[in-house]
């Protein structure tokens, strides 16, 4: 097939929204490669979604028709999404006039082109719930596109908007939904590495209805701290699919990199080529200077959870010290050239920063693991590595961390090693225990204690990290030993249920009285970048000393030994739920401030 007919960019991450800056160098950019279309659907605007009744105020509407100006001005159109779902009552007339009259206000300020967004709410009922939205997208239509003179069909974004099966809200949706609507779906998944005709044919057939790809490519707003540079990858296009539309990252300028190869792609699916086009877009987004270009490689992985950085994976597992020391050197002299962008050198600093410790202390790894005879000492190992720690930013963070503990091993240093004289405290882990988890023991054997990584049957103290496998920690949770806990929360019976919001980097202090407070009030800035946060809902009888600002879920917990827990057993010994999540005490993601409520809470447990 030829290329696409809509092809575009879509606003839709959560996390702070692009600014008017980023915007209108996207739409200059945009437009002159294809990407004409620009889906205006920030989860970071009130007015979009929780109060999507709310007419804007007045700067606001004027900000939003000068994007509409400014997008047509440069060949893109500016399609303007609003979320309902999240409180709308389908059944009641004033929901929908109320519909009618915001996109009214966005009408009359110029934007003719508008969609309506159903994602990521609840379902009770999906057969019914499909049915009711279909039918909020038909009156639309005939109440107000129509009358307003737009013939184009509408743009639906579905709550069931990804895989692959006709699944009852499809059948629901299929009913009411007008014939010609042209449905967002994201593929067999929510982030996805390959998109075949096969998922495109049957996703087509479970809709009915024509798709529109929303691809969750290259946005970065599940893992603020990476940066998702590389091509498009493992995508086909198939009757049935008539557009595309890419999420970016919240960093605008990086995003350009996978953009422009986005943009290849639709506009010819069958003779892409993703080392092509990417080698085309280092040139149009970074010009002829190197210095970016092993930054770009290190960051080229799609999807997320696939090898980081396979050219240095593949010289290490040859044990290639010294191409390998090549390659990391490169990484270490990462800079932007003269010609570079100011917005790319400014968004892209601090995985500059960190693509420089990663080189730095690869290099000194590989010297240590080749033998060279003027290897690193163990001092200036440590030091790298503690520089590489300290920087948010991921740019092969693992693999390199993973080989200067390699390389203290081949020197004689162990590096997870015992900590500390006072209170024994065992961190329970995985196999690979994650940098967080050795920066805890570290932690907490310079307040004095004695930590270490594994179980230890005579602990005073048992962390549970997200590494520690659940048998495991179950097992733990048994013994009469007071316990701290940011995993398995449900399971171990310290929450009824619980969750991991995304892009959140602070909590509010509920009980600044309290000594696990550490002094604190307010809210308090928990991680140096927007991240992880585990919150949960605890059982009656435990103070809550700290919350989640948006929805006031427990984020700092403390049972009390004996109480009732969420599973009905009494605690043997006290309990606490912490906010860190997947990257746990990380050294690049917490700040001071998390530091002390951290100790404080170990210190309350074993008082």
């Amino acid at each position: 097939m030829s290329g696409l007919a809509w092809r575009g960019v879509v606003e839709g991450f959560y996390g702070e929204p692009w600014s008017h800056a980023d915007r209108l160098a996207w739409f200059q950019r945009g437009g002159a490669i294809g990407l004409n279309h620009y889906l205006y659907a920030p989860k970071d605007d009130p007015w979009h979604r929780e109060d999507w009744r709310e007419p804007y105020p007045a700067d606001r509407l004027a900000g939003l028709a000068r994007l509409n100006d400014e997008a047509a001005a440069r060949g893109v159109r500016f399609v303007y999404a609003i979320s309902p779902g999240l409180s709308m009552r389908f059944h009641e007339d004033g929901e929908h006039e109320a519909l009618a009259c915001k996109c009214r206000q966005l009408l009359d300020a110029g934007i003719r082109s508008f969609a309506l967004l159903f994602d990521d709410v609840p379902m009770d009922d999906p057969e019914a719930l499909g049915r009711a939205h279909g039918a909020v997208a038909a009156r639309f239509r005939e109440s107000f596109l129509r009358p307003a003179g737009i013939d184009e069909p509408v743009l639906f974004c579905p709550t069931d908007y990804a895989g692959l099966a006709r699944t009852p809200y499809r059948v629901g949706l299929a009913k009411t939904l007008p014939a010609d609507a042209r449905v967002l779906w994201t593929g067999p998944d929510i982030v996805v590495g390959a998109v075949t005709a096969d998922d495109v044919a049957q996703a087509a057939r479970s809709f009915d209805r024509d798709l529109v790809l929303w691809d969750n490519f290259p946005v970065n707003d599940f893992d603020r701290s990476r940066l998702f540079l590389g091509p498009l990858t493992g995508r086909e296009a198939a009757p049935g699919l008539v557009g595309i539309v890419a999420n970016p990252m919240v960093e605008a300028a990086p995003s350009r990199f996978a953009l422009e190869t986005v943009a290849e792609w639709a506009a010819d699916p069958a003779s892409y080529d993703p080392a092509a086009a990417a080698s085309r877009a280092y040139a149009a987004v970074a010009g002829t200077d190197d210095g970016l270009r092993t930054l770009v490689d290190a960051c080229s992985a799609w999807p997320p959870g696939s090898p980081r950085w396979p050219r240095l994976d593949a010289l290490v597992a040859a044990e290639r010290w010294r191409e390998a020391a090549d390659l990391l050197s490169r990484l270490a002299d990462t800079h932007p050239g003269p010609a570079t962008p100011p917005d790319l050198a400014a968004q892209l600093a601090p995985w500059i920063a960190a693509a420089r410790a990663a080189g730095a202390a690869g290099v000194l790894a590989c010297g240590a693991l080749a033998g060279d005879d003027a290897a690193p000492t163990v001092d200036s190992l440590l030091t790298a590595r503690r520089t590489l720690e300290a920087e948010f930013a991921d740019v092969a963070r693992g693999a390199v961390l993973a080989l200067v503990d390699r390389a203290l091993e081949r020197l004689g240093v162990a590096p997870h090693r015992a900590l500390g004289d006072g209170a024994r405290i065992a961190v329970l882990t995985g196999a690979n225990p994650a940098p967080g988890d050795r920066e805890l023991v570290e932690f907490l054997g310079g307040a004095g204690m004695r930590a270490h990584l594994g179980d230890d049957p005579d602990a005073d103290l048992i962390i549970i990290t997200r590494q520690a496998p659940e048998e495991v920690a179950r097992a733990a949770a048994k013994r009469p030993v007071p316990l701290l806990a940011w995993a398995h929360l449900v399971p171990l019976g310290l929450a009824s249920a619980a969750a991991v919001p995304l892009s959140v980097d602070r909590v509010h202090i509920a009980d600044p009285a309290h000594p696990v407070a550490a002094g604190l009030t307010g809210e308090v800035v928990v991680y140096r970048g927007r991240s992880k946060l585990t919150v949960a809902d605890p059982p009656e009888e435990t103070a809550v000393v700290a919350r989640e600002p948006e929805s006031g879920r427990a984020v700092i917990g403390l049972t009390p030994v004996g109480a009732r827990m969420a599973d009905g057993s009494a605690a043997p010994a006290a309990r606490a739920t912490f906010f860190l999540a997947a990257d746990g005490f990380a050294p690049w993601l917490v700040t001071p401030e998390a530091r002390a409520l951290l100790l404080a809470t170990v210190r309350d447990l074993l008082d």
